[in-house]
């Protein structure tokens, strides 16, 4: 009796199979600038989301109280959260051989609370 083997190997390709090229990683700066984008944005949300509630609830709000030297500071440590993103994300925008969708994307958040920051702190100081 023949013994039963395996189905037989299969043969090489008779011609070159393409070889997919790996995609680029993603720019390590893109990611770091994405990161405190978002932590910029969303502490930027909050701290003014606080003030107006601190004004609404009747706390005094004067130059030299308390709560309005803590939100101001918090405005000013996100400012800078935010403009330390701007800079890596122009960063990773000019590295080359990597992918931009986080850089830009950083940038783009960053971009967009800082000019928004600034322009309720203008609309708030010609309000008074």
């Amino acid at each position: 009796m023949a013994e039963r083997q395996g189905p037989a190997p299969i043969p090489p390709p008779r011609f070159a199979v393409p070889s997919i090229p790996a995609p680029a990683p993603h720019s390590g700066l893109g990611i770091a600038a994405f990161v405190p984008a978002l932590i910029g944005f969303v502490g930027m949300f909050l701290i003014f989301a606080a003030a107006g509630a601190l004004r609404a609830s009747g706390v005094p709000t004067g130059s030299r109280d308390p709560a309005s030297i803590l939100v101001g500071l918090a405005v000013i440590l996100m400012g800078l959260v935010s403009l330390i993103a701007v800079g890596l994300g122009f960063g990773g925008l000019f590295q080359a051989g990597r992918r931009k969708l986080f850089a830009s994307l950083g940038l783009g958040i960053a971009v967009f609370t800082v000019l928004s920051t600034a322009g309720l702190i203008i609309l708030g100081i010609s309000r008074s």
